[in-house]
Parts: structure tokens; C-alpha cells; sequence
């Protein structure tokens, strides 16, 4: 009985290091930005520093799942902008936000760094996210949005990863920048609800758990 016990335990335990062989852990640095009433279309307007961790789990060559956590700011100044509206309205903001999300990725091609082969890939990210805000009149604020987007990827070695991307959030409120979008009886408009903070950088990840290696009369 004993030594069936000691068995299962080392099952138990060989799975659990197999596991976590497939963690990679890593830091993001990059800008951040906000699309909105008062920048309805300007992509990187008024970039703010951002940065953040994540901890991802990779089920096999093409399939992952991540969890993000990220911080930066956001900014928007009607002034920077020509037209009468702006110009008359004078809206100005400068927020904080710290963001949560889990999303699924999805590699183009196999990744998996071998003593023979750097893999580099395109790959695409989706998930959930959860945001809260710290505006400039000391007003906070949080909402749920959908992070999407891709970016590129390349393996350096078993244990170091390095890529870029470009996170768009798309956020299921019309506040975060304290303009509102009108409908036509003057009530808020959920059809013109545009608020966008967007996330551009590079990251590096490392697996700290790798142990293994490759055989140096075998290449795949």
C-alpha cells in the first residue's frame, strides 16, 4: 500500500513539473492610448508610458492562454483639435487605469524553440478584461471591455521569448474620457458608444521551469 502511494505521489509530481515546463512568465513595456468623442479617429495620439505582466500557459504549439496585468495612462485635450466642436467644448482629461484580462492566443505557426530551430511567428490575442480608472477630478471609475489584437513573436532560446504587440480595448462604457455621446432626444446613445484605450509595446517572457533539452543527434 505504501509503495503505491509513493508511486501515485510521483506521478502526481512528474505531472505537476511537466506542467509547469509550459509557463512562461515576462514584463511588457510600451504606450498606451484612448480613441474616443474627443479623438474619434487618430490612431497613437498623445502616447502615455504603459507596462505590465503576464503569465501564460501554453497547451502546445499553437494554443495558449494568458493573463495580462497592465497599467499606464491616457490622455485627450479637445484643443489638439481643429474643428468648431472641439474647439467650443474645451474637454480635457489625463486618467490612470490598471487592467486585468485573460485571453486566449492563437500562433500561426508552430512555435517551439528547439536547439535547432528560432521559431518566429505572427499570432493573434482575444479575451475578457476588466479595467479601473483614475480620473483627474479624483473620480474612479472601472469597466469590463474585449482586448483584441496580434503581434509578432521570436524565440531566442528554450527559456527567452521576445515579440511586439498591439492590444485594441474596446470598452462597454461611454465615460471614460467624460463626454457622452447624445442620441436624438438627447438621452446617451449606446450605438455611438466609441471608447477605445489601446495598448502598443514589446515584451519578453521567460519559462523558468524548462529542463529540458534537446538531443544533439536528432533534429526534427
Amino acid at each position: 500500500m505504501r509503495t503505491k502511494a509513493i508511486v501515485f505521489l510521483l506521478i502526481i509530481f512528474g505531472t505537476q513539473v511537466r506542467a509547469s515546463e509550459k509557463i512562461d512568465a515576462g514584463i511588457f513595456a510600451g504606450t498606451s492610448y484612448y480613441m474616443g468623442n474627443i479623438n474619434p479617429s487618430r490612431h497613437f495620439y498623445s502616447l502615455s508610458p504603459a507596462g505590465g505582466l503576464l503569465v501564460k500557459y501554453n497547451f502546445n504549439e499553437h494554443y495558449s492562454l494568458r493573463t495580462n496585468f497592465n497599467f499606464g495612462q491616457f490622455r485627450a485635450d479637445d484643443l489638439d483639435f481643429e474643428n468648431i466642436l472641439h474647439q467650443s467644448r474645451g474637454a480635457v482629461f489625463v486618467n490612470n487605469f490598471y487592467d486585468l484580462s485573460l485571453q486566449g492566443e492563437f500562433n500561426f505557426q508552430p512555435f517551439r524553440v528547439t536547439m535547432f530551430r528560432r521559431p518566429l511567428s505572427p499570432y493573434l490575442t482575444a479575451g475578457l478584461a476588466y479595467t479601473f480608472v483614475a480620473g483627474t477630478m479624483d473620480q474612479a471609475s472601472s469597466y469590463v471591455n474585449i482586448p483584441f489584437g496580434g503581434g509578432i513573436k521570436y524565440g531566442i532560446s528554450r527559456k527567452i521569448t521576445i515579440g511586439m504587440e498591439w492590444i485594441l480595448k474596446k470598452s462597454f462604457t461611454d465615460n471614460i474620457d467624460g463626454v457622452k455621446s447624445f442620441g436624438q432626444y438627447g438621452s446617451p446613445s449606446w450605438v455611438h458608444n466609441n471608447d477605445w484605450v489601446s495598448l502598443a509595446g514589446i515584451f519578453l517572457t521567460v519559462r523558468p521551469f524548462e529542463r529540458r533539452g534537446d538531443c544533439p543527434v536528432y533534429k526534427n
